[in-house]
C-alpha cells in the first residue's frame, strides 16, 4: 500500500498540460460538502437557541408606549368613519350624463 504524501495530494490538485475533470467534480462535491455541514451546523444551532427561548440577536424591542397605540387606534376610527360617510353621505354625480 502506498504512504500518504501531501506532495501527492497537492500534485493531484495541480493543473498540468492535460484537463482532469474528474478532479474538479471531486474538488466541487467536497466544497459543496463543507458548505452543506457548516449550513446544517449552523441551523441546528439556531434551533436550539429558538427551542430555549433565547433571542437571535438583539435584546428584543420594547413594547410601544399606550399612547402611540391609542393615536393608532384613533386613527384607525377616524379612516372608518369616514369610509362609511363615501357609502352614506356623500353625493357624486356622474359627468358623463
Amino acid at each position: 500500500m502506498k504512504s500518504f504524501r501531501i506532495r501527492s495530494l497537492l500534485n493531484f490538485f495541480k493543473y498540468g498540460a492535460r484537463l482532469r475533470p474528474a478532479r474538479d467534480w471531486y474538488v466541487l462535491l467536497v466544497l459543496f460538502s463543507v458548505a452543506l455541514g457548516v449550513s446544517i451546523a449552523w441551523n441546528l444551532w439556531l434551533f436550539e437557541q429558538i427551542t430555549k427561548g433565547q433571542t437571535i440577536g438583539g435584546p428584543p424591542p420594547a413594547p410601544a408606549p399606550q399612547i402611540q397605540l391609542d393615536t393608532v387606534k384613533a386613527l384607525f376610527e377616524q379612516r372608518a368613519a369616514e369610509r362609511a360617510r363615501y357609502t352614506s353621505e356623500y353625493r357624486f354625480v356622474d359627468p358623463s350624463l
